[in-house]
């Protein structure tokens, strides 16, 4: 499990315990082993030439950007505008010259953190989203901040100092970012906080913080490499929003025109309405569907989480399959007898015995073939599986498969990855029919 290798807790201590509750910080010798196999300079070197883009990278030092684009290589026949190859001459200089160096969103670049990713997500049940931190020595990229999202720092190479202070108030959300705030606004969150700890990470250590804890790391006498793993929360705040986007759809009263001048010059009447505003929200919370309102909220605090590639080659038929990493799904029975099946944007209608099998893919992500074919058939249990592998929903499950033979689907999948349609996947249909 991706959580018993990152901190000295149990995956259920840290999920009920420690998480977006206080900071933890675990050494080496009490983790089970070093964090080598997700990132290493050896890793840090390829993924800088192969072809990283500079909109993926940062150069900081001391809160100041450095232009990251000098150097860097064009491609002919990029579209205008296009950020070019990043150049490992710049990235070089500017490590030598004090320079922080942030590559954003490492899991989408290099595989080992990509599985772990999609890991630990499932087992926090909020995405996550992976940056490397590559710092030269006595050296500091960003001063005291708070982000927020939670943190988890693995430390790759080296050591880096960490000075924490307590939160100015508990569980900021994306509006109370600190890059976003005010001078005078700062001043006043940093007066409300008090130290914490001060605690030096080395190799193989861990440490987490809650999101609206006050932090600053710089390296001491060595370079220092750690991922920072940023973890933003699906929050009561997430549940509102969704709660009032549905409510407007239905009442005309909530989308009606106010008049700011009216309201300010009569106080009772600026809290008459807000009251029955409340009021109208409760009921709409009281009559909604509730697996509605998850499935959005789900779908788009995962949204930005990208699930594992696929082979772009056809597969063999009598593979077993699995659901695939970062993927999401919502199945719901329908009054005609079907079911439907929601993978991110992409709406598939199945037969209504394939319902069970899906909903077991969240106990176990093996896809329960047996059991399809005592339901539909071998021969159409066969083409419902591949239909699931057409939108993207499992995956051969021997990685080695997925390359393999030349094979005659005969499950035609037309899925409009950016519309939300109903696709009919009923194998006693001639292929698949929008």
């Amino acid at each position: 499990m991706a959580l018993e290798r990152c901190t000295s807790a149990s995956p259920d201590t840290f999920r009920t315990r420690i998480f977006g509750r206080r900071h933890l910080h675990s050494t080496a010798a009490e983790l089970p082993g070093g964090f080598g196999d997700l990132f290493s300079p050896e890793a840090l070197d390829d993924v800088l030439s192969a072809g990283l883009r500079t909109s993926s990278i940062r150069l900081l030092r001391d809160n100041a950007e450095a232009p990251v684009a000098r150097g860097a290589a064009v491609e002919d026949g990029d579209a205008p505008g296009s950020a070019p190859f990043v150049s490992t001459d710049t990235v070089r200089a500017a490590l030598a010259s004090g320079h922080t160096l942030i590559i954003r969103s490492l899991q989408r670049f290099h595989p080992p953190l990509r599985r772990f990713a999609h890991q630990l997500s499932a087992e926090l049940g909020h995405p996550v989203r992976i940056n490397a931190f590559v710092t030269p020595p006595h050296s500091q990229g960003v001063d005291l901040h708070y982000d927020t999202e939670d943190v988890l720092v693995l430390q790759i190479t080296g050591s880096k100092s960490w000075e924490l202070r307590t939160q100015p108030f508990t569980d900021p959300l994306p509006a109370h970012a600190w890059f976003h705030s005010t001078d005078r606004r700062r001043d006043e969150l940093r007066a409300a906080s008090e130290p914490l700890t001060e605690l030096v990470l080395r190799e193989g250590d861990s440490l987490y913080f809650p999101r609206g804890t006050f932090h600053s790391p710089r390296t001491q006498e060595e370079l220092s490499m750690h991922l920072t793993i940023a973890i933003p929360p699906v929050t009561r705040h997430d549940l509102l929003t969704e709660l009032v986007s549905r409510a407007v759809q239905d009442d005309a009263w909530l989308r009606a025109t106010v008049s700011l001048d009216d309201l300010e010059e009569d106080a009772e009447l600026a809290r008459t309405v807000l009251a029955e505003a409340a009021e109208r929200l409760a009921a709409s919370a009281k009559t909604t569907d509730t697996a509605d309102v998850l499935w959005a909220v789900r779908s788009g605090a995962f949204k930005s989480v990208v699930p594992e590639p696929v082979s772009v080659l056809p597969g063999p038929t009598s593979a077993p399959y699995r659901l695939r990493d970062g993927a999401v799904f919502r199945v719901t029975e329908e009054p005609d007898g079907t079911a439907l099946l929601r993978t991110g944007t992409r709406t598939a209608r199945v037969p209504a015995a394939v319902a069970p099998v899906l909903h077991s893919l969240r106990r176990g992500p093996e896809l329960n073939f047996g059991a399809l074919a005592e339901a539909l058939g071998v021969l159409e249990a066969t083409e419902v599986s591949q239909a699931l592998v057409g939108i993207g929903l499992v995956t051969p499950a021997d990685p080695r498969a997925q390359a393999r033979a030349d094979v005659d689907v005969d499950v035609d999948l037309d899925v409009d990855a950016h519309q939300d349609q109903d696709q009919d996947l009923d194998a006693d249909t001639e292929g698949v029919a929008a």
